[in-house]
């Protein structure tokens, strides 16, 4: 017991010596400090209740105001929506009894078989809705696609091991295989349904489409992308001017670089096949158009009912040497749906006993075309080359060059148009052997040939070449494109233009020297200032609305200075009053 008191003892001697150092205020302090406190939190309160009083007061005033106008506007729409919704329902059933008074006299008015017809008709569309539902429910469309898919691997799978026996023996015979196939179908659905591939070719535009309209479609496309690729990074590069002066590359940079160079090797490919579709289709009708302008081999070119041959023993003889035109548009439908539309693979895959290549029917022609322009133009122009290096259009160029640079020291013209004037002659040396032809009589239609056709199909196929090389730098790339482009606005303005030529060509022939008017027209076109200017013409009527084109402004001014019969009438009345004033005179 003396030891628990100790210790009771020592830890009460402990407590008050912590109570002590504690130093804890007595109560009468502590009961006023807490009394001022709470005196100072009332006045707190009370004076930020005043505060936010008058500070929001307005405030709630104001949305006072506007919640009364809102609850008179509610009230008005909703006493009118009650009205007019009374009368529109009163409405409703009013047309509704009308219909069905009319519906029930016409029912009444009908033969006893045109009503069995109406009610087979809505029983083919009641057992149609079953059929459906049925169909969906046992799911019948996806159980056929899962069979047509595994039908379809099989199918493949076996092809592909075809394709890789054929290979092991000849690579060749393998790559031209998807095409040999193609034709073999081609020749069978003639022989099953010849009248198909007729109707197809001779009475429905697809043969223009394919051809004609769908690659200036694709062209347009191209084009447009490539035109807002340039605005969307121009602008991006203009606000990234302090980005570019700073020695370190900010992700977002490089991002965007990543994504500009991905949207310029598409273009790139986009840009490539569609100028190898436009140098096959020009050689091929220039090679049409120069085959009809020979004095015998024109007669196999030439379609049977294009021109009538006079004497009956004559065109029995050219009848059997030409083709009807029927012949020609089913040759032309296959021949150009192989060309735009046949894959190089059926399977759309690289076999490995082909050494991944593979021909797509644009390369197969393109190759074989691209080396006859390449010779032709090399040797035309062989006289043109020589002439450049050590004869007169070297001296010819170097005095038009002092000219000008005299012309630009006395200011008449700026360095910017001598340039100009030293790159159009630049080009223009080109189709100096072309215009050989304007001076040979009879001659000057294989001039215009060669220069709307055979010189452009040559620039593509040297932008093709160029834009093919592969390059990592950015700037190259996009100057490769730009280039090109040059030559897709060509082929636009060289399909609007040949169309209007040939919607005036009766015209035309009765005009003397036409076709060298026609050939200084190409020779213009040729020029890139004028395809460019041209074409952003072009670009900007189709962007504008309708009403303010300069075309439709230009057609409204012709009709307006053609005479109307209005005028007539005036002139024609005024005459007669002028006349009977003068008799009342006499």
């Amino acid at each position: 017991m003396r030891l628990i008191a100790s210790r009771v003892q020592v830890f009460f001697d402990h407590a008050c010596d912590l109570l002590e150092k504690l130093d804890l205020p007595p109560w009468q302090e502590y009961k006023k400090a807490a009394s001022v406190a709470f005196h100072d939190v009332r006045v707190a309160t009370a004076s930020s209740f005043k505060f936010g009083h008058l500070t929001f007061r307005p405030v709630f005033i104001l949305l006072g105001i506007i919640l009364q106008c809102l609850a008179v506007v509610l009230q008005i729409i909703l006493e009118n929506s009650i009205y007019h919704g009374w009368r529109a329902a009163k409405e409703f059933y009013f047309q509704l009894q009308l219909a069905t008074m009319w519906f029930i006299r016409y029912q009444k008015s009908l033969s006893p078989s045109a009503i069995y017809a109406e009610v087979a008709a809505m029983a083919a569309i009641a057992t149609l809705w079953l059929l459906r539902r049925h169909v969906r429910k046992h799911r019948y469309y996806e159980r056929t696609m899962a069979w047509y898919e595994i039908r379809k691997l099989k199918l493949l799978k076996r092809y592909n091991h075809f394709v890789d026996q054929v290979g092991k023996t000849s690579t060749f015979l393998a790559l031209m295989l998807p095409h040999l196939l193609y034709f073999t179908f081609a020749a069978i659905i003639k022989r099953l349904l010849p009248w198909l591939v007729t109707y197809l070719a001779t009475k429905t535009p697809i043969n223009a489409f394919i051809q004609y309209f769908h690659p200036l479609y694709c062209t347009f496309l191209i084009i447009g992308k490539y035109t807002q690729h340039l605005r969307t990074y121009t602008v991006a590069e203009a606000g990234d001017d302090d980005s570019k002066s700073s020695s370190k590359m900010t992700p977002s940079n490089v991002k965007r670089q990543q994504k500009q160079k991905a949207e310029l090797e598409e273009l790139r490919k986009a840009t490539s096949d569609i100028l190898k579709y436009w140098v096959v289709y020009a050689i091929i009708v220039a090679t049409v158009r120069t085959g009809k302008l020979l004095p015998f081999v024109g007669h196999v070119f030439t379609v049977a009912g294009d021109n009538v041959a006079k004497g009956k023993r004559r065109q029995a003889l050219l009848s059997k040497l030409r083709f009807s035109s029927k012949f020609v548009e089913e040759i032309s439908l296959v021949f150009f749906t192989w060309l735009r539309f046949m894959p190089s693979s059926v399977t759309r895959q690289e076999k490995s006993s082909l050494k991944g290549r593979g021909i797509s029917p644009i390369d197969i022609i393109y190759k074989k075309f691209s080396l006859f322009v390449k010779s032709a133009m090399s040797s035309s122009a062989s006289l043109t080359n020589r002439a450049a290096g050590n004869g007169w259009l070297s001296w010819l160029v170097g005095k038009l060059d002092s000219l000008l640079s005299i012309l630009v020291l006395g200011r008449a013209i700026s360095q910017k148009t001598k340039q100009k004037v030293i790159s159009t002659a630049a080009e223009l040396s080109d189709l100096i052997p072309a215009a050989v032809t304007l001076f040979v009589p009879g001659c000057s239609s294989y001039g215009v040939i060669y220069v709307s056709l055979v010189v452009p199909a040559a620039y593509s196929i040297k932008s093709c070449e160029e834009i093919g090389k592969k390059s990592s730098n950015l700037e190259t790339m996009e100057s490769k494109v730009n280039d090109a482009s040059r030559f897709l606005r060509f082929w636009m303005i060289h399909a609007l233009v040949t169309w209007i030529l040939d919607s005036f060509a009766p015209i035309l022939a009765w005009v003397p020297f036409s076709s060298h008017l026609i050939w200084l027209l190409w020779a213009f076109l040729q020029l890139e200032a004028s395809t460019r200017r041209i074409y952003g013409w072009f670009e900007s009527e189709v962007e504008k609305p309708f009403d303010q084109t300069q075309t439709l402004q230009t057609v409204k001014k012709v009709i307006a200075a053609l005479p109307s019969n209005v005028d007539v009438q005036k002139d024609t009345s005024s005459d007669a009053a002028q006349a009977e004033k003068s008799k009342k005179e006499d």
